[in-house]
């Protein structure tokens, strides 16, 4: 049989080509695009307009071919018309309306209440607020550390480290961020006791330095832009005191404000920041908001806030192309993406990003969004996304650049305890903020 079919099938070959020839095939398809006009080709070749309708170049061409040049104007011109109408038209509303008639509605929520009025007159100072020796059952505070009320009580303990809550929430994409503060003065595993150290080099941060609670700062729960500049300014105010703020959100729209208050401070090209996060923050996508949690990079960088080349990303992986690693561009945000952690191991990219850093501003600032982590250690965050960092990647990263550097600056971002049933989130974001501090401690008093 199968000599049959190869016999038949050497006839056929030698009888004539099993193809027909170049003149005898289907004609080849006109351009489907070669009716339209420079501005409706251009459209249909790009790319990044195309993305929005989830369409490419090689998509719109199979979709046109085939069909008339009438056809295939109106199939683009529609795209063209449905982005022309995204952009702010005449007679859209330009502002927010806001109430600026009233005594009381505009800045009242952010003035400090004079200390004169306090009902009890005390010299300054932070004020511990447990009851009892051992049983932490006072008014929750930060690592259970005192409580500090005016700068002056900062001055006059000589606070190294100070936690600040910034409960905003209005520029994320799932809610909740604005109870991270009250979650994570509750949660268990951040020091405050001799019995606190840390398990992997015996230090115990709370012993080591000196902390405090500095409450949480008033925040316009409408509106981002009008929370920016007192936010900015209170991290100016503790900067200038030398008291490092470990800012604890709220979502990621609060690193804006956060960096550009230190950067006013320490000079715009004297801090590097650390950035772990999921996302880039780098967002160009337009919006009809300014400052949005996805944009915090990119906006820091546009106003001067903090130069390119001295951002370093860690952990992200996304997939945007603005987050793309960049080490090769010169001038250029630095980004290791999660897939490196995974191929050269934790201690490997410890010792390239601390490496990078003695090439950058000595100031360092870390910024740790829970979204790095994978969905398993942080489901309460406001971005999760899964294959991130574990627990035991993320501490030693974090305890070694804040123990190798200076750092003036510290963020836990994007807290959302609504969406977590189970408390490891708040226990896992306070081992975070525990590590930096075992790192600071260690840098400021290595012979504790």
């Amino acid at each position: 049989m199968r000599k049959m079919l190869f016999l038949s099938t050497l006839a056929a070959v030698l009888a004539g080509p099993l193809f027909p020839p170049a003149h005898a095939q289907a004609p080849a398809q006109p351009d489907a695009l070669a009716g339209l006009t420079p501005a409706e080709r251009a459209f249909a070749t790009d790319p990044h307009k195309l993305a929005e309708f989830r369409l490419t170049p090689e998509k719109v061409r199979m979709v046109l071919t085939g069909r008339s040049t009438v056809e295939a104007k109106d199939y683009i011109d529609a795209m063209m018309n449905a982005v022309a109408k995204e952009a702010f038209q005449p007679g859209d509303q330009p502002d927010i309306p806001l109430n600026t008639t009233s005594a009381l509605a505009f800045n009242g929520e952010t003035v400090v209440r004079p200390a004169i009025l306090d009902d009890l007159h005390r010299d300054p100072g932070p004020i511990i607020l447990d009851r009892y020796i051992h049983q932490k059952t006072g008014i929750p505070t930060f690592a259970h550390a005192p409580f500090a009320l005016h700068p002056e009580d900062l001055e006059a303990g000589h606070v190294e480290v100070a936690f600040v809550g910034v409960p905003q929430d209005f520029s994320t994409g799932w809610r909740d961020a604005l109870h991270g503060p009250m979650m994570l003065r509750t949660a268990d595993y951040l020091t405050g006791s001799a019995s606190d150290p840390d398990p992997d080099t015996g230090i115990n941060p709370g012993a080591a330095l000196r902390l405090a609670d500095y409450g949480d700062l008033a925040v316009d729960y409408m509106s981002v832009e009008r929370s920016e500049a007192h936010i900015r300014d209170m991290i100016a105010q503790m900067a200038r005191l030398h008291v490092v703020p470990f800012v604890i959100g709220g979502d990621h729209s609060v690193m804006f404000p956060d960096v550009s208050g230190l950067s006013s401070v320490y000079g715009h090209d004297a801090i590097s920041v650390v950035q772990f996060d999921a996302h880039g923050e780098t967002d160009w996508e337009d919006d009809g908001h300014l400052r949005a949690d996805n944009q915090s990079v990119r906006r820091l960088v546009e106003n001067g806030s903090v130069l390119p080349q001295n951002i370093i990303q860690v952990g992200v992986r996304d997939g945007a192309p603005s987050i793309q690693p960049t080490t090769s561009r010169p001038g250029s945000v630095v980004t290791h993406p999660v897939t490196e952690l995974e191929q050269h191991g934790t201690m490997a990219l410890l010792q390239t990003v601390n490496d990078e850093l003695k090439t950058k501003a000595h100031k360092v600032i870390v910024s740790f969004d829970l979204s790095v982590l994978d969905p398993a250690y942080a489901t309460g965050t406001g971005r999760p996304l899964p294959g991130g960092m574990t627990m035991r990647e993320a501490i030693p990263l974090v305890r070694g650049i804040c123990a190798s550097n200076t750092v003036v600056g510290f963020e836990l971002l994007d807290p959302a305890p609504v969406l977590d049933t189970t408390y490891q989130t708040g226990q896992n974001a306070n081992a975070i903020m525990h590590a930096c501090l075992t790192g600071i401690a260690l840098n400021r008093h290595p012979h504790t």
